[in-house]
């Protein structure tokens, strides 16, 4: 056996060991989200945010802005010029707020595959934040066939659902 394939199989065993179960695939994940919070859902009503069960198999963390001003630095073509108009649609004394939100729903999390599906989501359904109309979502596939793609493709599948906040 040469030192390269001796490395490898060194490094597969190293990486099957630390994530070699699916509790610590999971607080990894959450670990991994959690870092995402403060860059992208963090709001001047909402810090230190976790991940957190949020229904039936989505793990996540939502967040809201009351500041509408600090929503509107929002980039995100589609959505600003919608976002303007409703900030002007509800009456300050009504506490308008915008939801944002980042979840994962797992279909499966294992050492050996996974199917995860992230979503990005900014939400001005004011007050119940349940019309599907009033909501933009950006939906990523991440599927993985061994340990070592999970994580090096994980923060950048996660990446790519936050592309909604920019």
């Amino acid at each position: 056996m040469s030192d390269n394939t001796k490395q490898i199989q060194d490094w597969q065993e190293q990486v099957r060991s630390s994530f070699g179960d699916e509790s610590r695939l999971y607080q990894y994940l959450f670990e991994t989200m959690d870092n995402f919070y403060y860059r992208y859902l963090e709001t001047s009503l909402n810090k230190n945010l976790k991940t957190q069960e949020l229904s039936s198999g989505r793990w996540g963390a939502l967040s809201f802005e009351n500041n509408l001003m600090e929503a509107l630095r929002l980039k995100n073509p589609k959505v600003k010029p919608i976002l303007i108009e409703f900030a002007k649609s509800i009456p300050k004394a009504q506490n308008p707020m915008i939801r944002f939100g980042l979840w994962v729903e797992v279909d499966e999390l294992s050492p050996e595959a996974g199917e995860l599906t992230f979503t990005g989501e900014i939400n001005w359904g004011f007050p119940d934040f349940t019309d599907s109309k009033c909501w933009e979502r950006k939906n990523v596939k991440f599927l993985y066939g061994d340990l070592g793609q999970f994580r090096k493709e994980l923060a950048l599948k996660l990446e790519e659902a936050c592309e909604i906040f920019l």
